[in-house]
């Protein structure tokens, strides 16, 4: 896809150093300038039909749907049976979860409006899954074996987050595997959905799970 080189270029060479040199002291220009570049970026590509819906992913939609919801519900579930068994072995007491309850959401950089939940749970999923896997991932890796394709996903994935950590990782490859079996971007857009509501419970209503869970951060 030729519209592919340039958009990388600018994002990784141009856009990335600048906005830590300009606006490293803007918190929201710092902290969601990838998620504001996909959405113009989509949004320009698809206006002057440089790209389809079908191209991003967008078919399939029922299969995709069904599955991505199934499997999306998964770590939203996990959450608080993950919290409630710790309660039951007697671990929620242990040194490892001292002060817990005490973690402050804003403090540990987390807004705590309802509509930044939202743009968190709803929105963030759904443009970053639709570029980063629907529009780079499936262009870059449409030719390579699935085993190929998963593995440069999520190592894709991280890269263009510039962080690479087991979440990041273990997400992108789960998305380009969904990616891959039902051929949508839904699922994936599903499931990604799910972690960040998980993410959401976890910060705001069962903090001890962040000690097991920073590792995976």
């Amino acid at each position: 896809m030729k519209i592919l080189t340039p958009i990388l270029a600018l994002y990784f060479l141009v856009l990335f150093p600048a906005v830590h040199i300009a606006f490293s002291g803007n918190r929201f220009i710092y902290e969601f300038w990838p998620i504001l570049y996909f959405a113009i970026t989509l949004a320009l590509a698809l206006v002057f039909k440089r790209i389809s819906l079908q191209e991003l992913g967008f078919r399939s939609i029922w299969k995709a749907l069904a599955l991505g919801a199934l499997l999306g519900m998964l770590p939203v579930i996990s959450v608080p049976l993950l919290d409630g068994l710790l309660v039951k072995a007697g671990l929620s007491q242990s040194e490892l979860f001292a002060g817990a309850d005490l973690r402050i959401p804003d403090e540990m950089g987390f807004d705590m409006s309802f509509s930044a939940n939202i743009f968190t749970a709803l929105i963030v999923p759904f443009l970053d899954q639709v570029f980063v896997v629907g529009l780079v991932v499936n262009s870059l890796l449409k030719k390579q074996q699935t085993g190929q394709a998963i593995i440069g996903g999520g190592l894709i994935y991280s890269l263009c987050h510039f962080k690479p950590s087991l979440g990041n990782l273990f997400l992108g490859m789960i998305s380009a595997g969904l990616l891959r079996a039902t051929g949508s971007i839904i699922a994936p857009i599903l499931v990604h959905t799910g972690f960040a509501i998980a993410e959401i419970l976890i910060v705001f209503q069962y903090p001890r799970l962040i000690s097991i869970l920073v590792f995976f951060v």
